[in-house]
């Protein structure tokens, strides 16, 4: 039996952490979306807008609902924290 597709990007974004150290991709506050992008549920929810601003987005064919910040995995912050699994690089 295959890997299911949400196993498939967790094996990526744990990859992506181990071999860049500390970063979004890594972080108990992270909720990846895909990937590559994902919120930060350490964030306040915020304005659709806001929320797609650290992503480079500037326009969107669909309006944005509020949520949590966006941000992609390499994305470093001085909230990162990893003690679900101790792991790391």
């Amino acid at each position: 039996m295959s890997p299911s597709r949400q196993d498939r990007t967790q094996a990526i974004v744990d990859a992506f952490y181990k071999s860049n150290g500390p970063c979004c991709a890594g972080c108990d506050w992270w909720r990846w979306d895909n990937s590559l992008a994902g919120e930060c549920i350490r964030t306040a929810p915020t304005s659709g807008a806001e929320r797609f601003a650290m992503l480079g987005a500037t326009s969107y064919s669909l309006s944005p609902g509020a949520g949590h910040i966006m941000t992609l995995r390499d994305h470093v912050c001085g909230e990162f924290r990893d003690e679900i699994d101790g792991g790391g690089p």
